[in-house]
């Protein structure tokens, strides 16, 4: 982050995240020590019948409507999945 660039505050990425992708739940979104991003699992029963391809170019579509680009490069990976494929890996 440059001296000029805004911290993106984790409130604000849930809060959009919240409003894009309405019902969705989020979880583990924090910014981690290293590199400094933040990340997290999107959870969303809409992303059904959507590849993953897909469902990121619609993420940061709608991340890119919001944010500014030092906000922008301080977001990490964020995982996009389904709720069947989220219980799956977390076995829940």
């Amino acid at each position: 982050m440059g001296a000029t660039t805004t911290a993106l505050r984790v409130s604000k990425l849930r809060g959009l995240l919240e409003r894009s992708f309405p019902g969705a739940e989020i979880h583990a979104l924090r910014r981690e020590t290293r590199p400094g991003r933040i990340g997290g699992v999107l959870v969303w029963e809409r992303f059904r019948h959507k590849d993953q391809f897909d469902r990121q170019q619609e993420l940061w579509t709608k991340l890119k409507a919001e944010l500014d680009a030092g906000e922008m490069q301080q977001i990490g990976l964020i995982l996009t999945v389904t709720p069947d494929e989220y219980r799956a890996f977390t076995h829940q």
